[in-house]
């Protein structure tokens, strides 16, 4: 084991392809991604091949530019440089497979692992989480997630429960839960925060858009009007508005100036939120006589590229660890993350790899604080929440069509439509007489089924 920030750097090649030299004039000291870039490429053809259109674009353009095409081309920031930009907002933050790989070791010294363990994952809905969830499960195997807009935790004891009898059971009977909790943030690759790329959509977007719009809320109306009694919820937006009044009197409570909430110190406000809420199911759901737990919390970071293309910035993932301890026989054990030795850049290259499908990540480089910092592949990126191929020429959106195409719809259709039964069709229309989500009772309306005022 070793700090890598601690270790001297190596220089890059004259043609050096790395992130960190690609299309530069001059020779610059980068570690690891340069020395590692045969190990990086995946096995698989296919992998190969998209892999290495990045590599083979930058050595040829470095090949035969002319020189003041290459003193124009802009300088990439290293990773160290992309981390300290984050620690400003998220002092604990590391890259994530670093943070994975601290946590396993941890937990393998309490008797915590994939064979004997179910994890139990507490993330926001959206689908750019699910970089973290793989990595998890590539450690812990499915999980039972309890997953809620923004992160907040809307199953309830029985839905706690649920996931707890799933566990596996070990030698005399015990059970072993790893319960991982995370709100999310994206600053990209620019340092905007909120913004986030993701893959088939021409424009930025946000994350974490439920917390940038309760933030918004309590700027223009204060905190007091979303500090609702527990239970008084929009039954068409629950989450939201569940997620908005447990933040609200958590801000009130921690008597914070709303004015000088950013989206950084929110999305802190929500991790306080959320894991206390898991801490409280926990004392609920959880006997101490029978199982043994570990408790992982904090924020999950998106530092991807502005541009998600062959030619932009490397896409990261962090982690800023909040709560880490685990549970055996009763006593709980405070666990200090960072004070746990980063794993070497092989051992990421192996955790990640497993962790991306397969695909490999072409640059890792050191961090600050002795982190080591390993890429989103945006081969990955693409595959898993665009729903699409990354081409040759490094384009990853699916094919348009314009208003001029006229398609034919295939002749076994006609059999399949329901309205050429009018009677059959009736009866898969919506009841509309059934109750609805917000309809009230009859006689006495119960206030959790008002919208709030």
């Amino acid at each position: 084991m070793f700090a890598l920030g601690q270790r001297s750097t190596v220089s890059c090649k004259a043609a050096c392809a790395c992130a960190g030299c690609r299309l530069s004039g001059r020779v610059t000291p980068v570690p690891v991604s340069a020395r590692m870039s045969s190990v990086a490429r995946p096995s698989s053809k296919r992998s190969s091949a998209a892999v290495s259109v990045r590599a083979q674009a930058a050595s040829t353009a470095v090949a035969v530019a002319a020189p003041a095409a290459v003193e124009a081309a802009p300088a990439r920031r290293t990773f160290a440089a992309r981390h300290q930009e984050i620690i400003r907002s998220f002092p604990s933050a590391m890259g994530v497979d670093d943070f994975m790989g601290r946590v396993e070791v941890s937990l393998a010294g309490f008797g915590f692992t994939g064979d004997n363990s179910i994890a139990m994952t507490n993330l926001c809905r959206d689908e750019v989480t699910q970089v973290l969830k793989d990595k998890i499960e590539a450690i812990f195997g499915s999980s039972f997630n309890t997953n809620g807009l923004g992160g907040v935790l809307t199953c309830g004891v029985t839905g706690m429960k649920a996931g707890l009898s799933h566990s596996p059971v070990c030698n005399g009977g015990r059970e072993r839960y790893v319960f991982f909790a995370f709100p999310h943030i994206a600053i990209n690759s620019e340092g905007e925060m909120g913004a986030l790329s993701r893959p088939g959509r021409p424009k930025q977007s946000c994350a974490c858009g439920a917390l940038l719009a309760i933030l918004n809320a309590f700027k223009v109306d204060g905190v007091e009007k979303s500090c609702k009694v527990p239970g008084v919820h929009d039954p068409l937006d629950p989450e939201l508005t569940i997620l908005q009044q447990r933040l609200a009197r958590r801000v009130r409570y921690e008597k914070l100036n709303v004015q000088q909430l950013d989206l950084p110190a929110l999305t802190q406000v929500a991790e306080r939120t959320i894991t206390d809420d898991l801490e409280y199911l926990i004392e609920k759901a959880v006997d101490p006589a029978t199982s043994d737990y570990a408790v992982i919390t904090g924020v999950q970071i998106h530092n991807w590229g502005k541009e998600l293309t062959e030619d932009g910035d490397s896409s990261i993932e962090f982690v800023a660890p909040a709560k880490c301890y685990a549970v055996v026989n009763g006593l709980k054990t405070y666990i200090d993350l960072p004070q746990v030795p980063a794993l070497s850049p092989r051992q990421i290259m192996t955790m990640s790899t497993r962790s991306f499908n397969g695909t490999a990540p072409k640059h890792i480089q050191p961090g600050m604080r002795g982190s080591v910092i390993s890429e989103v592949p945006l081969q990955y990126l693409v595959g898993k929440l665009g729903g699409s191929q990354l081409m040759t020429d490094g384009t990853s959106y699916a094919p348009n069509f314009s208003s001029t195409d006229s398609f034919e719809w295939p002749t076994w259709q006609s059999r399949i439509r329901l309205d050429n039964n009018p009677n059959r069709l009736l009866s898969v229309e919506r009841d509309t007489n059934a109750p609805t989500m917000d309809s009230p009772e009859p006689e006495t309306v119960h206030t959790s089924f008002q919208a709030p005022q």
